[in-house]
């Protein structure tokens, strides 16, 4: 299962995800309604088998290797923020 469906089991519809890498840099990616998006990994430029699962905390979020623009990989913490 992709995180995309992950969230969508976890009730979540539309979010924003907080970035948060190893280094402490922030990003935040606004305004994700999920039904909507084909490919949130891609998206996120994460590695999809590298993606693990936190859900079920008072708040959600998933650690992943990340791609960044200059060919390196980062650890990071995806903080997910719910609309309601």
């Amino acid at each position: 299962m992709n995180l995309k469906d992950r969230l969508i089991t976890n009730g979540f519809d539309h979010i924003d995800i907080l970035l948060i890498d190893d280094q402490g840099e922030q990003t935040t990616v606004p305004d994700i309604t999920l039904h909507k998006v084909n490919n949130l990994e891609y998206k996120l430029y994460l590695q999809p088998e590298t993606i693990q699962y936190h859900l079920d905390k008072e708040y959600p979020y998933f650690e992943a290797e990340q791609n960044s623009i200059d060919g390196r990989e980062k650890t990071v913490k995806g903080y997910v923020l719910e609309w309601k």
